[in-house]
């Protein structure tokens, strides 16, 4: 597919985290005809053409409930369960004057979080857009989800804590949801999320696709697409929770891989075979040594005043 090529560099704004006019369009992929947005005031970088992107999920309520199963089954093992376990024990701290806490986990897949929050004290809730996900969770592990979108269910409970793994990245109507997890959160309750993170091995692959007129762009269409709308940095989320009126606002770059590398490398196009065995050299790597930090963890507090 041959894309027209964007200007390099077209003022826009403003900016969907901190607000600024300080945002500029790269240039497109010549094989996606997809182009990202940077903010150069905090850092965060999108899928530009996103809100003319034609969503082929008709029915979202019934959409993945056939193939939710193999998204799961493609996750690293043990990767999200120790990093849940540690967030559940800086969770238990920060409400440790909270007796019997509750926690409202936004777009909770299979349920496995809850259940495991569940095993940690916390009174657990949580929704799913995905018929095929809440059937997960109450047959796995007897977690009953709510079927629809945050903004659109009758939730008048406020919660200790409210968490969402890797959902931001996937939302048009950011301000929204931030808005609507601040209102679910007590006076004094914690927002927890884990989204993607703009890295500098990103930047690199945004230059490369530059500096080729669109040519080598596999590393960035893969990072910002259909399923990484937009890519944080810390600044960028420092600024969007302070302006919904979060404070204590901490936001902390993971080394966190939760698909095994030869699922990655599949979708990247890589042949089976060759995926495998590059995936295996891929885990060592991530097990031993230095890699990006492709995510970041993020606390954040409802005042107490609220």
């Amino acid at each position: 597919m041959t894309a027209p090529l964007a200007p390099p560099l077209t003022l826009l704004g403003p900016c969907s985290a901190c607000g600024s006019d300080h945002v500029v369009q790269h240039r497109a992929s010549r094989k996606t005809g997809r182009s990202v947005l940077s903010c150069r005031a905090c850092g965060l970088h999108a899928w530009a053409e996103r809100s003319t992107y034609a969503h082929d999920l008709e029915d979202p309520h019934g959409a993945l409930t056939f193939d939710y199963d193999g998204y799961v089954n493609g996750k690293r093992e043990g990767a999200a369960q120790l990093a849940w376990h540690q967030t559940l024990g800086l969770l238990a701290e920060e409400l440790s004057g909270h007796p019997d806490p509750s926690l409202f986990d936004v777009g909770a897949g299979d349920g496995e979080f809850l259940a495991l929050a569940r095993d940690h004290g916390f009174r657990v809730s949580g929704n799913e857009l995905h018929a095929g996900a809440i059937d997960l969770a109450r047959t796995r592990y007897g977690v009953d989800l709510v079927l629809g979108e945050l903004g659109d269910l009758d939730l008048s409970e406020e919660y200790d804590a409210v968490t969402m793994w890797c959902v931001l990245a996937h939302v048009e109507e950011v301000d929204e949801l931030i808005h609507d997890c601040f209102r679910l959160l007590r006076p004094g309750g914690v927002l927890y999320l884990q989204t993607p993170r703009w890295t500098t091995a990103d930047g690199l692959a945004l230059s490369a696709l530059s500096a080729t007129g669109g040519r080598v762009t596999r590393i960035v269409d893969r990072r910002v697409a259909e399923h990484h709308w937009q890519l944080h940095t810390r600044r960028s989320m420092q600024a969007l929770l302070r302006r919904h009126g979060f404070t204590d606002v901490r936001a902390v770059p993971k080394a966190r891989y939760s698909l095994k590398s030869s699922s990655y490398l599949r979708s990247l196009g890589m042949p089976a075979g060759l995926a495998g065995a590059t995936g295996r050299a891929m885990d060592t790597a991530i097990k031993h040594g230095p890699v990006p930090r492709i995510v970041l963890d993020v606390f954040a507090r409802k005042p107490a005043d609220s």
